[in-house]
């Protein structure tokens, strides 16, 4: 049911899926695969199992105990003694310098990868789903460089607002306050004064 069965004596065996692959370089599609994954744990349980099995041969805990470990012990005395356990169909189970490894039979690949060409468009054109609405690609370019441009406009337009609005605001200080001359950037105007004379004119006879 979940992929991986728990073998007394042996371990637990595993069969993973692993997603498909795509080799960009060398233009290779690989289908998905499955590949075991075995674990050597001779103590291993599995209460799921158990149950399953207790069940479906209608024996007790203790009968069903006694068979898993007479079954465990058959196991690994084969295997000790010519090495190696062979499951129909499945894979072979191998003592290799007392490690215990597992060898599978059959290639889990399933379907022949695929060989592709890269294709690049100058242009191009598909659809697209935008809320209720069908649309092609070429319309939401067109509409996102125009909400850009509408954006960049926008800015242009609130920095005239502002450079208007400061100099309509300095027209009117400079009214209020003093002197309007384009030609001088002072408020107040200055009146010229005739200065008068710091010396004395002595006539001489």
């Amino acid at each position: 049911m979940n992929g991986s069965v728990a073998i007394p004596g042996l371990g637990i065996l595993s069969l993973i899926r692993v997603p498909s692959t795509n080799d960009f370089a060398n233009k290779l599609f690989y289908p998905p695969m499955y590949r075991y994954r075995f674990e050597h744990i001779p103590e291993i349980s599995d209460e799921a199992m158990f149950s399953y099995l207790k069940t479906n041969l209608e024996l007790t805990d203790d009968d069903l105990e006694q068979k898993l470990t007479l079954f465990s012990q058959e196991l690994t005395d084969h295997l000790n003694k010519l090495g190696e356990i062979d499951w129909e169909g499945v894979g072979s189970f191998q003592n290799k310098n007392n490690e215990v490894v597992f060898v599978p039979f059959n290639n889990t690949t399933y379907l022949d990868e695929i060989k592709y060409e890269h294709v690049v468009r100058e242009t191009y054109s598909h659809d697209v789903l935008t809320g209720d609405r069908v649309q092609t690609s070429e319309d939401l370019h067109a509409y996102f460089e125009e909400q850009k441009s509408n954006k960049i406009w926008d800015r242009w337009k609130l920095f005239s607002m502002v450079i208007l609005v400061i100099s309509i605001a300095l027209i009117i200080v400079r009214v209020t306050f003093g002197n309007f001359s384009l030609l001088d950037a002072r408020y107040d105007r200055v009146i010229p004064k005739q200065a008068g004379a710091t010396y004395t004119l002595i006539k001489s006879f």
